[in-house]
């Protein structure tokens, strides 16, 4: 287990990690304003697609 956690993450798997999760945010958006849900749970999933891609733009390319 002390040999998982000193490996360092590997940008390409981290960007593909990143992708998928903003995929699926960009879909819960577009889910929740057609169903025109809670305005919070669309403010937060807004925020966190947000943070992801800023997250995105700091990798190297």
């Amino acid at each position: 287990m002390s040999t998982a956690a000193s490996m360092s993450v590997n940008p390409l798997f981290l960007r593909h990690d990143l992708m998928i999760e903003l995929g699926r945010l960009e879909m819960a958006i577009d889910s929740a304003r057609q169903q025109a849900a809670a305005n919070d749970t669309l403010v937060q999933l807004e925020t966190r697609c947000a943070k992801i891609n800023e997250a995105l733009s700091r990798l190297p390319a």
